[in-house]
């Protein structure tokens, strides 16, 4: 229902949680609706509003590719640069060689 104090949460049925610490993490939208508009599948995760991706980072429209905290969670930097790179050699492999199919799997 609530945090009270610095750390307690309230449950909706009354009952008082005590901790020492929360760690919280915010909900997250695109900042425009520019992949909407392009028709692409979004999705609803518990970390707010995604694009839905594939292992390749393809999203549901041809030849448009997502990647960082618009299409994966946990949202962090490092993974989101990371999967910025994947996504960009996905990219590059779409265009040299677009009849292959590389998943990348890890």
């Amino acid at each position: 229902d609530r945090i009270e104090g610095k750390a307690d949460v309230r449950l909706v049925d009354g009952r008082l949680l005590a901790f020492s610490g929360l760690f919280v993490a915010s909900r997250c939208t695109p900042s425009n609706p520019l992949a909407e508009s392009l028709g692409c599948a979004l999705e609803e995760t518990v970390l707010g509003l995604q694009i839905h991706t594939d292992a390749e980072n393809k999203t549901s429209v041809p030849g448009v590719f997502a990647c960082g905290d618009v299409a994966r969670i946990p949202h962090s930097v490092s993974v989101a640069v990371g999967n910025g790179a994947l996504a960009g050699m996905q990219i590059h492999r779409s265009l040299c060689w677009p009849e292959t199919v590389l998943p990348l799997r890890g």
